[in-house]
């Protein structure tokens, strides 16, 4: 039988789950601009991997990472943020704003998180066409200063 926060999980981390793309973009900004976070130390590996692949240009391999550490800590907003700076990367712009709002939904009070989601949410949704959402976007971010 599987338990709810199981279930609950899976369905997040499906969620944000993309297609391999062909022509990765650039990231929005370096993955290490946020100060640590205290993980687990197989969530720490798993993060360092994720760098290293993305800023080899194997978004693939750092999503997978990412998604494994979320399966460990799935209320890790850090993890969120960088699972969705990879999909930007991957050129996936509606995954990567609904896991930068999904970042949002766990960052509580850490408003420079939640500053860098929402440039990141902004960012992606102009990159869609969505110039009116990402001036939404950006005008939340600036509240946050």
């Amino acid at each position: 039988m599987t338990s709810r926060p199981i279930v609950l999980a899976l369905a997040l981390l499906a969620a944000c789950a993309s297609p391999q793309h062909p022509e990765p973009g650039p990231p929005p900004t370096p993955f290490s601009t946020l100060p640590p976070h205290p993980e687990t130390p197989a969530v720490a590996s798993l993060i360092d991997n994720a760098r290293l692949d993305a800023q080899a240009g194997r978004y693939g391999n750092a999503g997978a990472s990412l998604e494994r550490a979320l399966r460990i800590e799935p209320r890790n907003p850090r993890l969120w943020q960088e699972l969705a700076r990879v999909r930007f990367s991957q050129r996936d712009y509606a995954q990567a704003e609904s896991c930068a709002q999904r970042s949002n939904s766990w960052a509580g009070s850490d408003d420079t998180l939640r500053f860098e989601n929402w440039k990141l949410i902004a960012q992606s949704r102009e990159a869609r066409g969505d110039s009116t959402g990402a001036k939404a976007a950006l005008d939340s971010a600036e509240r946050l200063k």
